[in-house]
C-alpha cells in the first residue's frame, strides 16, 4: 500500500507551487544542479542544463504575466518517473488571457528533479474569456438605441 504524500513532500507540488507564485528561485531549488530539461513546445524542441537555466526558461514563459492563475494540476508516479501536469490561465501585458497546459515526466531523487521532459500546448485562446467578451458585445449592441 502506498502512503499518500502531503503537499509539503509531494515533488509535483514542489514544482507547481513556485511556478504559479512566479518564485523561480524556489523552482530552481526543486531541481538538481545538473538537471537536464527537454521541452517540446511550439515552435520546437528546447534543451537546457542546470537548475538556474531551467528556472530561467520557465521565467521566460510566465515571468512577465500580469495574471497567472492555476486552473488545475496534479501529479502521480508512472513506474520510476513523476508525472506532473498543470493548466494555467495566463494574461500577458496588452494581450487577452490564454490557456497553457504542460505535462512533465520527471526523474527525481530525494524529492529533487534530476531530469525533466516537458510537452506544452502553447498559449491557446481562452474560450471562457472569448464567450464573456462576445456576451458583453451583444449586451452593448442591445443597449444602443434611439434616445428620447
Amino acid at each position: 500500500m502506498t502512503t499518500p504524500r502531503s503537499s509539503a513532500t509531494d515533488p509535483g507540488t514542489r514544482l507547481v507551487a513556485p511556478l504559479v507564485a512566479r518564485d523561480f528561485w524556489h523552482l530552481a531549488r526543486a531541481l538538481t544542479d545538473g538537471v537536464c530539461m527537454r521541452a517540446l513546445i511550439p515552435p520546437g524542441l528546447v534543451e537546457v542544463s542546470g537548475a538556474e537555466a531551467a528556472a530561467a526558461k520557465f521565467s521566460s514563459w510566465f515571468g512577465d504575466a500580469e495574471e497567472l492563475d492555476l486552473v488545475r494540476s496534479g501529479s502521480d508516479t508512472v513506474a520510476d518517473r513523476l508525472h506532473v501536469f498543470y493548466q494555467l490561465r495566463v494574461k500577458k501585458p496588452g494581450d487577452v488571457s490564454k490557456i497553457v497546459e504542460q505535462h512533465l515526466l520527471c526523474e527525481y531523487d530525494d524529492d529533487r528533479v534530476t531530469a525533466l521532459d516537458l510537452v506544452c500546448s502553447g498559449f491557446r485562446p481562452d474560450e471562457a474569456e472569448a464567450l464573456t467578451a462576445a456576451a458583453s458585445a451583444q449586451t452593448d449592441e442591445r443597449g444602443k438605441g434611439v434616445s428620447s
